[in-house]
C-alpha cells in the first residue's frame, strides 16, 4: 500500500474549500430566484390595482357610464395581459430556480464525496504513522537486544554458535 502523499489531502482540503464556496454561491443563486418570484407578484398585485381604480375617480362621474365601462373593459385587457405576463416570467423564473437547485445538489453530492476521500485518506495516514511507529520500536528493540547480545558473547557468557545464531534470529525479525 503506497504511503499517503501530504499534497494529496492538500489537494482535497483545496477542493473542499472550494466546492464550499461553489455550494453558497449556488444556494444565493436560488434566493435570487425565489426573490424575483416574489418581487414579480408583488409587482404584479400593484398594476393590478392601479388598473382596479381605472373610471371611478372625478371623469367617471363626468363622463358617464359608458366611460366607466370601457375604463372596466380596459382595465380587465390590461390584467389580463399582466397575468400572461407573470405567468411568462415565472415559467422563466421556476426553469431557473430549478437550475440553480439542481446545481446545489450536484455540489452537495461532491462535497460529500470529498469529504469522505479526505476521511479515508487521512484514516490510511494515521494507520500508516502508526505501523512506521510500531516499526521504528520493533527495530529500536531489536537494536537494543542485538548490543545486549554482543555485550553478553563479549562477556564471555555466550558461545559463537549461540551469539550467531541468536543475532541471525533477531535480524530477520527486522
Amino acid at each position: 500500500m503506497p504511503d499517503v502523499n501530504p499534497e494529496q489531502l492538500t489537494s482535497l482540503e483545496e477542493k473542499i474549500a472550494s466546492l464550499k464556496t461553489n455550494l453558497e454561491q449556488a444556494k444565493l443563486a436560488v434566493k435570487q430566484w425565489s426573490d424575483s418570484s416574489a418581487h414579480l407578484s408583488q409587482n404584479a398585485a400593484e398594476a393590478r390595482a392601479k388598473n382596479q381604480g381605472m373610471g371611478r375617480g372625478l371623469g367617471g362621474l363626468l363622463l358617464g357610464s359608458k366611460f366607466r365601462a370601457s375604463q372596466r373593459s380596459q382595465a380587465a385587457r390590461l390584467n389580463a395581459s399582466i397575468a400572461m405576463q407573470v405567468a411568462e416570467k415565472r415559467a422563466k423564473i421556476a426553469e431557473g430556480k430549478s437550475e440553480a437547485q439542481d446545481l446545489v445538489r450536484r455540489i452537495q453530492a461532491e462535497l460529500t464525496a470529498t469529504k469522505e476521500q479526505y476521511r479515508s485518506l487521512t484514516a490510511l495516514a494515521k494507520s500508516q504513522n502508526k505501523v512506521k511507529t510500531i516499526i521504528t520500536k520493533e527495530t529500536d528493540n531489536s537494536v537494543g537486544l542485538l548490543k545486549k547480545l554482543k555485550k553478553a558473547y563479549d562477556l564471555g557468557l555466550l558461545t559463537e554458535e549461540e551469539y550467531e545464531e541468536k543475532r541471525k534470529k533477531i535480524v530477520s525479525n527486522i
